[in-house]
């Protein structure tokens, strides 16, 4: 739920940093052109008849410098807000293969024979392949909020430290995690990459986990479900039985 809101929020910081752009931009531009057109008519006012037209000459030479520095500031509020709306549209386009690359995952948590489709076993033969499944949707979403500015390393590192103390998100990143390699992190998701590294040795360096593999167990219906189903689908057949006999008398 805090990862929900922290996007939430963030789109609506950006939906507002955009609209104060395309707003501000509006007004400079507008600005410019009311100046452009209204000026000459206040020159002829204020120097018409047998006046020196040298200081006016004056006045509207500083009148187009700054109309022109009037107009690169319009100029690069708009430019500004088309970088802000292009940012955000391939933002939006990154998260939505996002969007679907987690629903297919979901499928495949949800639908075990599915987990064939992705390729070999991402987990060994005594673990299930949905939880490794499970373990990489936990890591994305935390990438995403670190992205988003929503995690503090603080709050990252607790939230990895508790992650590595159960053995399968150990097992996990054993095998798909890029730990042994040593990379200087570029970028934000690299910088949070190398604190899920720095949190996996230190768990592995510390001991064993305080919670081992625990085996799904599939659920165990109750045996009187079985009778409910067939005492529904006996009154099922039952009642159109009853329902011609009483016509029939009728």
């Amino acid at each position: 739920m805090a990862v929900r809101e922290t996007y939430a929020s963030d789109e609506r910081r950006h939906r507002l940093v955009r609209s104060t752009l395309l707003v501000a931009s509006t007004v400079l531009l507008a600005g410019t052109l009311l100046a452009a057109i209204v000026s000459p008519t206040i020159l002829n006012r204020l120097y018409s008849g047998q006046h020196d037209y040298s200081t006016a000459s004056d006045i509207g030479q500083a009148y187009g410098a700054a109309s022109a520095l009037l107009a690169a500031l319009a100029l690069l509020v708009v430019c500004a807000s088309l970088v802000v709306q292009y940012n955000q549209f391939r933002y939006e386009r990154v998260q939505a293969v996002y969007h679907r690359t987690d629903d297919l995952v979901q499928l495949a948590v949800e639908n075990p024979e599915y987990c064939q489709c992705w390729g070999a076993r991402v987990s060994p033969e005594h673990v299930d392949e949905r939880l490794f499944y499970y373990c990489s949707l936990v890591i994305k979403s935390w990438t995403r909020a670190w992205e988003r500015r929503g995690l503090t390393e603080r709050e990252a590192r607790e939230f990895l430290a508790q992650f590595f103390d159960s053995e399968v998100p150990r097992l996990f990143w054993q095998r798909h995690g890029d730990w042994h390699l040593h990379r200087k992190p570029r970028t934000r998701a690299a910088r949070f990459m190398a604190l899920v590294n720095e949190e996996f040795l230190c768990a592995v360096k510390a001991g064993p986990p305080s919670r081992s593999y625990e085996p799904p167990t599939p659920p165990v219906n109750p045996p009187w479900d079985g009778l409910r189903g067939a005492t529904r689908l006996g009154d099922e057949m039952v009642r159109p039985q009853r329902r011609r006999e009483s016509r029939a008398r009728e």
